[in-house]
């Protein structure tokens, strides 16, 4: 029989032993394996917990946070690798306390004293591993006590800043989990706070649908516990909303419910923009069929099922291109993968793609809204990012047009902008003539997936503009010169192009300004109705008050008036039951006197009684002894 091969079982101690520099790849590699970890490796990571936190707490203090994310990557993959593994996890922290006041002492550092940027990598990770342990039973109560406060402040300080909150999703939709996690199935958890005020604030901040469906799932398992959790909640949402809450079933229904609360209270909003989509294809894999996409500023939401909350996020950032075709596709290729396709997606022909199915109505509406705008600005925010953080490039030749399909229409349009050297010889000029057919022609060709520029004219004409004045030319000098006169002529346009968008943008700010004073003045007009009737509110409020002071002083009157009354019966009875007892008394007396005479008669009788007795029987005796008596008895006899 052949040998079995034997499995290179990776020890945790030497991943993590490794210098800081090291861990962020190492860690990478493990992870990334074909063969996922087995059960022992997965021991190890907990039989290691100790030195890994100990490395966490290296790296920290070496404010390097992708180490730091790294070592929690561990205990993620830990926590996540099967349920047996999550429930080793969880006993190793409760038989040793250590480790737990040493995440919070990392937490204190990383989260309060703020030693990292709020939203990197490593504290993410370190949330995310937080909210891993906060789902044990064996270990809510004392997280709760420990950490629930500090989670609090960290997603009040996340949305200190709602622009910036608005651009990131992961760390706001971690700590919406730790939280629920921490309240699930925990009455003392859910009283430790006294007011859940922040959650609806955050909650009709964010423009991130999943986070405030976890708002709302957190509001809603609080108020199982506490019903006057609503009653703090006015100025932070509508009240048709905060009635939608009240109202919200403990069902089959809840989660289609919350998620027509979250449509209701996003309902106008400009950064929210929602679009029904019939089907969600990830590289030839259907993902789910009908269900609703929701556009913001900086990334879009799919939901998967309407059964559960399951989403794909997928940041504009990530993006490569972004094709509208004819039948309601948006067909979206990716530079990047979010996690939860990473198994379905590759960078091989065609399966880089999520495609989203709309109706033609529905896509109609898409080619209007501002998304594809949004998703230009990010990719030109990750481009200016990537020149920044790359080392400069060679310059590329004019000839060099050989670039990917995506990348054709810029290249011809640096074709149109670089200036060729006045020639001294007829073959200079030849070059250049097929040199811009060369570009007219890759132009041409460029696919739909480029999108389009609606402030220049198509290339195509340029390039045929340019071969006519060439053919027109009768020496290089006078073709170099035209060019340079169409060259001038296109900056001109140039100009009133952009003086023109100067008009449009200075347009634009004047509309925007009065949108924003007109909504300065709704927004006072509406706080001053909402402060009389506040006012009125009030001054019913103390209306009631008075209302309720004089019935309850009226009732204590009324229960004055039945206490003196009672106590006038009460001295009435008292003295017929004294009267009662002098009467009974006197009859007792009364008797005891007749007694004592019945007594008296009746000793006498039986003394005379007893008197005649013995004498008779004296009498008999005597009688009887007389012997003649005998005689004349026994003869008579």
């Amino acid at each position: 029989m052949p040998r079995q091969p034997t499995k290179n079982r990776i020890n945790m101690h030497d991943i993590v032993e490794q210098p800081l520099s090291v861990i962020p790849d190492a860690v990478d590699a493990v992870l990334r394996r074909p063969e996922p970890l087995d059960e022992l490796e997965v021991q190890s990571i907990f039989f290691e917990s100790s030195y890994i936190l100990l490395r966490a707490e290296e790296a920290l203090s070496a404010k390097d946070g992708n180490a730091l994310c790294a070592l929690f990557k561990i205990f993620s993959e830990g926590f996540a690798h099967s349920e047996a593994s999550f429930e080793e996890g969880i006993r190793t922290m409760v038989q040793n306390e250590s480790l737990l006041q040493t995440m919070h002492a990392i937490f204190k550092v990383v989260v309060e004293q703020e030693a990292l940027p709020l939203h990197s990598a490593g504290t993410v990770e370190l949330i995310h591993v937080l909210s891993s342990l906060f789902d044990g039973a064996a270990l809510k109560e004392k997280c709760g006590a420990v950490f629930m406060r500090g989670f609090a402040k960290v997603l009040q300080r996340v949305y200190s800043n709602a622009e910036e909150a608005r651009r990131h999703f992961h760390l706001q939709r971690g700590t919406a989990t730790a939280l629920i996690n921490l309240v699930k199935g925990s009455k003392q958890n859910k009283q430790r706070l006294a007011s859940w005020k922040f959650v609806a604030d955050c909650c009709a901040a964010s423009v991130d649908v999943f986070f405030q469906l976890q708002c709302v799932e957190l509001l809603f398992r609080v108020s199982r516990q506490n019903k006057d959790v609503f009653s703090h909640l006015g100025g932070s949402l509508p009240p048709a909303t905060i009635e939608e809450l009240r109202a919200l079933p403990n069902d089959g229904t809840l989660l289609s419910r919350m998620t027509l609360l979250i449509e209701h209270l996003n309902e106008g909003r400009a950064q929210v923009l929602r679009y029904p989509l019939k089907e969600v294809v990830a590289a030839e894999t259907t993902l789910t069929s009908s269900t609703n996409a929701y556009f913001t500023p900086n990334y879009v939401i799919v939901m998967v099922t309407a059964a559960n909350a399951d989403n794909i996020t997928i940041p504009y950032r990530i993006i490569r291109s972004i094709t509208l075709g004819r039948d309601g596709r948006v067909i979206v290729r990716l530079e990047e993968f979010p996690v939860k396709l990473e198994l379905l997606l590759s960078h091989t022909t065609g399966m880089d793609t999520v495609t989203f199915y709309m109706a033609q109505e529905d896509l109609a509406t898409f080619k209007q809204s501002p998304v594809r705008q949004w998703i230009v600005e990010a990719l030109q925010v990750r481009k200016e990012e990537q020149h920044h953080h790359r080392p400069p490039q060679a310059p590329r030749s004019p000839d060099s047009m050989a670039k990917p399909a995506e990348k054709t229409e810029p290249a011809a349009h640096e074709s149109l902008s670089s200036t060729t050297p006045a020639a001294s010889s007829h073959e200079a000029s030849d070059d250049m003539v097929t040199t811009r057919k060369k570009a007219r022609l890759e132009g041409s060709a460029a696919p739909a997936a480029a999108v389009p520029s609606t402030n220049q004219p198509p290339i195509a004409a340029f390039l045929h503009v340019v071969d006519a004045l060439v053919e027109q030319a009768a020496t290089p000098n006078e073709a170099q010169a035209m060019l340079l006169q169409l060259r001038r002529l296109m900056e001109v346009r140039k100009e009133m192009q952009r003086g023109k968008s100067m008009d449009d943008l200075s347009d634009a700010m004047r509309h925007i300004q009065n949108r924003v004073d007109e909504t300065r003045r709704t927004a006072k007009e509406s706080r001053t109705a909402w402060h009389q009737a506040m006012l009125e509110e009030l001054e019913r409020v103390e209306n009631v008050v008075v209302g309720a002071q004089d019935k309850a002083a009226a009732g204590v009157e009324q229960l004055n008036d039945h206490l003196k009354k009672v106590k006038t019966s009460n001295q009435a009875i008292n003295e017929r039951i004294a009267c009662m007892d002098i009467e009974l008394q006197q009859t007792l007396e009364e008797l005891r006197e007749e007694e004592l005479r019945w007594t008296n008669e009746i000793h006498t009788k039986s003394m005379r009684e007893a008197e005649r007795l013995e004498f008779e029987v004296d009498q008999h005796l005597v009688n009887r002894s007389r012997p003649m008596a005998l005689l004349s008895d026994y003869m008579r006899q």
